[in-house]
């Protein structure tokens, strides 16, 4: 059975001015994780950094970092290279809700590059470094959205469906060199997610399958120590990703499309 990362490997946290990201911050830190916390909102990040620095004693460096531009992307990829060994999670993302004929399609091109192609980048910057080192990791944040099509967030579970299957075969290629790659797939969990996205009214229907984000984040760190690949916290959220598997596509098509179609 894995161990946990030593907590002399350093982690970068994307996507870390609130919700799971923070939160993963929060724990990492508390193990005695150096951070560099990653986003858009400067503010945010200085005031987490300040919070973690004053309760764990860590240093944390703050790297102001949009994933929609090439320029944010470059940089973040710089310190990957840079660190080496490093626990990389790649938690930046976000959805878009409507029929994609009506979306903007500015946004859905946005979403692919944060939710895909940041999250790809960053992992090729930083596997060869953590493979030398033969410590480390990288957790990448999908959803339980990846496990079905999803009508009315087509380009979300699309894209979640991408990192689901994309960290499946590079767990895989990195076995036995001392690098564990998994991906987390939570169902609700309480963040910002719920009004960017616009599913507040599927978050009050998915109230019994609903986690907090601390109980998200130890799930996942736990899984993370154990070298499990994929992680679905929730034993209800477990369950209901692996029906998807075992239905007819169509049927699966017919019962989420009205769950998940726009009220009103």
């Amino acid at each position: 059975m894995a161990s946990p990362v030593p907590s002399t490997v350093p982690a970068v946290i994307t996507g870390a001015s609130s919700g799971i990201g923070a939160e993963f911050a929060r724990q990492l830190s508390a193990r005695g994780h150096e951070l560099t916390i990653v986003a858009r909102r400067v503010d945010r990040l200085e005031a987490l950094a300040d919070e973690l620095r004053g309760q764990h004693k860590v240093e944390v460096r703050v790297l102001a970092a949009d994933l929609e531009t090439s320029r944010g992307r470059s940089a973040v990829a710089r310190v990957l290279r840079e660190t080496g060994a490093c626990i990389l999670v790649n938690n930046a993302g976000f959805g878009t809700r409507g029929r994609l004929a009506d979306l903007d399609p500015a946004r859905e091109r946005a979403e692919v590059q944060v939710n895909v192609v940041a999250l790809h980048e960053l992992a090729v910057a930083a596997l060869p470094g953590l493979v030398a080192a033969g410590t480390g990791g990288i957790i990448n944040l999908a959803s339980t959205a990846a496990f079905q099509p999803l009508p009315y967030m087509a380009t979300y579970s699309a894209t979640k469906a991408f990192v689901l299957s994309f960290s499946e075969a590079v767990g895989y290629e990195v076995r036995g060199t001392g690098v564990r790659v998994m991906v987390l797939c939570p169902g609700p969990v309480r963040t910002e997610f719920d009004e960017i996205a616009g599913v507040q009214d599927y978050m009050q229907l998915a109230k019994p399958m609903t986690v907090s984000v601390q109980r998200c984040v130890a799930t996942a760190l736990r899984a993370f120590d154990r070298g499990h690949v994929i992680c679905v916290p929730g034993r209800l959220n477990g369950a209901l990703a692996v029906g998807p598997k075992l239905a007819p596509r169509a049927l699966v098509r017919h019962i989420a499309g009205p769950v998940f179609a726009p009220r009103g």
